[in-house]
């Protein structure tokens, strides 16, 4: 997206040179709360692992992904992602694609927006035991974005599904990660829920700069 930079090492949008908040940054107070009580170590494990589950993912889709030469750790997620791909028939058209809303005043980075059986659909892919609440809201988040910047994928009166796909730790022994794709069907809720939360990060964003 012209204009759009992103600051991978400090995981900073700006947009014309202006500062925006991220999807994931507007939504920590939900998972931080969600997240209460789980050692930090857990978390900062948790989350390299799944960073390197997504980069999988979008090599997968890119073509560029030898999977001979992959982490023993990350093989079962692969597999998964692989039978996701084939049993469900989605066929991806953005991934880990970076966005950004000049009327909204906000970025973020969409993991996966495609057409599955046809239909247009948003999908977060999450290495995840359970998925967070706040995952209903960023998808929705997303999808305004799409809506924006790709017209020509979501039109603005166009209807979106949207999904988490669950990977799960795969068991002792078990090759394959076991996946669920758990749909979000209450756009009024997220939508409500996700602007309640980006009006203060904007609030904070102006009385603190």
């Amino acid at each position: 997206m012209d204009g759009l930079v992103f600051d991978q090492e400090n995981h900073r949008y700006t947009l014309d040179g202006k500062k925006l908040p991220g999807v994931t940054t507007v939504l920590k107070p939900i998972s931080t709360a969600f997240y209460r009580g789980v050692d930090p170590a857990v978390m900062e494990a948790a989350a390299i692992l799944g960073q390197a589950v997504h980069k999988v993912i979008e090599l997968d889709i890119l073509g560029q992904l030898d999977a001979d030469m992959l982490d023993y750790r990350l093989l079962p997620y692969y597999r998964g992602w692989r039978h996701f791909l084939t049993t469900s028939g989605f066929t991806p058209q953005l991934s880990e694609q970076q966005l950004a809303s000049r009327r909204y005043r906000y970025a973020g980075t969409l993991d996966l927006f495609g057409r599955l059986n046809g239909i247009r659909s948003l999908i977060d892919a999450k290495r995840v035991a359970m998925v967070a609440p706040s995952t209903g809201p960023q998808t929705f988040a997303y999808g305004d974005l799409v809506r924006e910047a790709r017209p020509d994928l979501l039109p603005p009166d166009a209807p979106l599904r949207r999904y988490a796909l669950q990977l799960k730790k795969p068991n002792r022994g078990q090759e394959v990660a076991t996946w669920h794709l758990h749909p979000f069907t209450d756009d009024a809720r997220d939508a409500r829920v996700w602007r309640s939360c980006l009006n203060i990060a904007h609030y904070i964003q102006e009385t603190t700069a």
